[in-house]
């Protein structure tokens, strides 16, 4: 028997049920989502994770701008160590993968804050800033930070006091450094970009670069070139070099004002190369504004050279910066940064590193590393990292892991530079697509807990990054904000995102600066008495 043909009709009406049924079983409650079952409600599929929403994003940021907060009890009593052991509770000691977070009662135990030191009174922190902004640490940190602070408080602050910012690609391009950069130097003088790493294939909004094509660029982190049999990478963990045939000209780089950039960046009194190893037979013409400068004769196989110009015994300091041309003659050098600053007031150089976790420090060469550090006035160090490393950390054990070879770097900055502070920024929230939602790594909190108690351990300071944006599903929520605060990949700022986090990071440490003020100024009251 031959079926009977259905009309058109009754297919279309059929299917409109099946679709209005479904539209209206995502329409329910949140409130049934688990009485029904665990199928996700309309709001889940439009929103990357219901844990915040863009509105309260703004809340938030509305939030950090007040001025005034009156619980001081956010403040934990003074510690000058932090003994892991006995807090049995704070990491978890087993190795599964569904972490949770250390208890807000071992976080309590485990991190201290400290309040009253020798170094200055901050019992009025969270009177004057949001808690959520403040620095986390020791007495011995802050100590440390009361000792750069003393150096700021120099009227010349000559030679210019400087500060690396080390960081991942969430740094990029001068990503949160040049805000920095470019407040701190409002606040406390000084001109110019600071370092920049030679044949950066990454534009950056602090300079432009060009250079011609002999030139090849090896890093320590991402990709590492198997050919490179030593480990003189410097603090940029990358040098340049060229190759040099007769069929090019003499290899050149060029640097010019970016458009787009703060006008301090285009103001510097000093220019400086940074070498390895190098020939005597090599020699360096540095040519400004079209002005040549007299030619550098490089140094014979050192591990480290810093060549500095005084562009006033040039003559020309008074010329608005237009270019900067460097060409080469002779064997290359390993290149590894060009620096342009004042000869007084703060230097912040930009170290962004693509793809690095941070632990690659120990991996190259130590003097080298020292003698870099060291051959300028370096009073602070910045530490941005840890976002590299949250997708592959597994379980408990290997984030401890990770935890000690990043405690390591600090120590190695400590031994390296004796007594700056360090100020480790935390990892920000980042976001994986767990079925039809984007929601936070679930080791991500637990891995912030553990760079914060390793971090304070190492009498470094903390700020935590992941809090400051909101915690869990605020990096949807950044997303989601109009206009974005963060792209679509849910692990890096937008250019606007990048300005709030400097500006909070601002906030928090001017705040640090007016405390340090404050108690400077009763401490000369007290002497006058």
């Amino acid at each position: 028997m031959k079926p009977k043909k259905q009309p058109i009709q009754r297919t279309i009406a059929f299917l409109a049920s099946v679709f209005l049924a479904l539209f209206i079983f995502l329409q329910r409650p949140k409130s049934l989502q688990n009485i029904v079952w665990e199928f996700p409600v309309w709001q889940d599929l439009q929103n990357g994770d219901s844990t915040m929403t863009a509105a309260e994003v703004q809340t938030l940021l509305d939030s950090y701008a007040e001025t005034t907060f009156a619980d001081s009890s956010m403040l934990k009593s003074v510690s000058d160590s932090i003994d892991i052991a006995t807090k049995p509770n704070a990491i978890p000691n087993d190795s599964s993968v569904d972490l949770q977070p250390p208890t807000s009662q071992a976080n309590e135990s485990s991190i201290h804050v400290a309040d009253v030191f020798d170094g200055y009174d901050r019992r009025n922190a969270t009177k004057m800033i949001h808690p959520d902004l403040l620095l986390q640490g020791n007495a011995k940190g802050f100590a440390r930070l009361s000792s750069f602070f003393s150096k700021l408080n120099s009227p010349s602050r000559s030679p210019s006091l400087h500060i690396f910012h080390f960081g991942d690609s969430q740094i990029e391009g001068d990503r949160i450094t040049g805000e920095l950069r470019a407040k701190w130097q409002k606040t406390w003088g000084g001109t110019g970009p600071g370092f920049l790493s030679p044949a950066q294939p990454i534009p950056s909004l602090a300079i432009k670069q060009k250079w011609s094509n002999q030139w090849n660029r090896y890093t320590r982190f991402g990709k590492v070139d198997s050919s490179i049999l030593h480990n003189r990478y410097g603090f940029t963990a990358s040098f340049a070099q060229y190759d040099q045939t007769e069929e090019y000209d003499k290899p050149w780089i060029e640097l010019k004002p970016h458009p787009l950039g703060f006008r301090s960046n285009q103001s510097f009194g000093e220019i400086h190369l940074l070498f390895g190893q190098s020939s005597e037979t090599t020699t360096a013409t540095l040519t400004f504004n079209g002005t040549s400068i007299r030619p550098t004769q490089l140094q014979s196989d050192s591990l480290h050279s810093h060549v500095t110009l005084d562009l006033s015994q040039d003559s020309i300091i008074e010329s608005p910066f237009t270019s900067l041309k460097i060409e080469f003659d002779g064997p290359s050098p390993e290149f590894h940064a060009v620096g342009l600053w004042s000869r007084s007031g703060i230097t912040v150089h930009n170290v962004a590193m693509r793809g690095s976790s941070g632990t690659l420090f120990r991996q190259v060469n130590q003097m080298q590393l020292k003698q870099q550090l060291t051959s300028v006035r370096t009073e602070l160090i910045l530490l941005q990292y840890g976002g590299n490393a949250i997708p592959y950390l597994k379980d408990s054990a290997a984030v401890r892991r990770f935890g000690g070879w990043f405690a390591s770097q600090i120590r190695l900055f400590q031994t390296l530079v004796p007594g700056i502070p360090i100020i480790v920024l935390g990892p920000s929230d980042m976001c994986e697509k767990i079925g039809t939602q984007m929601q936070t790594y679930a080791i991500l909190p637990f891995m912030r807990d553990v760079l914060k108690m390793e971090t304070v351990r190492e009498n470094a300071l903390y700020w935590d990054v992941y809090e400051v944006m909101g915690g869990s599903g605020s990096m949807a929520a950044w997303v989601e904000s109009v206009p974005p605060l963060a792209s679509t990949d849910h692990v890096h700022f937008t250019p606007k995102g990048a300005r709030e986090i400097a500006g909070l990071f601002n906030k928090s440490f001017q705040t640090e600066w007016a405390l340090w003020q404050n108690w400077q100024a009763d401490e000369t009251l007290d002497a006058l008495q």
